[in-house]
């Protein structure tokens, strides 16, 4: 009876000293929680950010007299660090093709207009290894007043931008650089006109 008693005792013991153990070691299981939950959160922050660095593309254009742009294009739109605040209209075009030839000269008269509000036109010009000498002598026969960017970067742009499928085509950001409008093919210079007017009056 008396040795039934210690058994007794000693398992009871025992089951104490395991309860006690398992409280003794419960801070210890919650810290790895808590270190686990703070990996994760590491994890999904690193993922968050390299998400957003594949959808963000940051790289430098030149333009034909060898000044370096640097520019920002991402899911919200397009920053060119010499125009922020500024209305951007982007021109993708090529020398040879005539649309984007006959359209030419009602974006220099609209660059002259809007210049002064805050408007700057831009040109990108969508051939590969042209000379900027070649593309010069193009812009000073139509007076061009505005940059036109020669750079084989010009296609990372476009690629940012969803890709340029047809040429003449224009692109207008807002002063924070979020796309506003684009127009596929020549247009008329009173649309254009009618919808920077639009854009300057948000």
């Amino acid at each position: 009876m008396i040795t039934k008693n210690i058994i007794t005792l000693v398992l009871t013991a025992i089951l104490f000293v395991g309860c006690n153990k398992k409280e003794e070691n419960s801070p210890s299981q919650t810290a790895q929680t808590e270190q686990a939950q703070a990996t994760n959160k590491k994890s999904r922050e690193s993922a968050n950010v390299q998400n957003e660095q594949k959808q963000k593309n940051e790289f430098d254009l030149q333009d034909t007299k060898g000044k370096s742009y640097h520019v920002i294009a991402d899911y919200r739109g397009l920053i060119f660090d010499k125009f922020k605040g500024k209305v951007l209209v982007l021109d993708f075009f090529a020398t040879w093709c005539p649309p984007c030839r006959a359209e030419i000269p009602h974006l220099i008269n609209l660059q002259k207009k809007y210049k002064d509000k805050g408007v700057q036109f831009i040109s990108i010009l969508m051939e590969r290894d042209r000379d900027n000498m070649e593309i010069e002598e193009f812009a000073k026969s139509y007076g061009f007043n505005y940059p036109i960017m020669n750079s084989s970067n010009n296609v990372l742009l476009s690629q940012a931008l969803g890709g340029i499928q047809s040429l003449p085509t224009l692109v207008i950001f807002n002063r924070k650089g979020e796309y506003y409008a684009h127009f596929i093919g020549a247009i008329p210079e009173e649309m254009l006109a009618a919808k920077i007017d639009e854009v300057l009056s948000r």
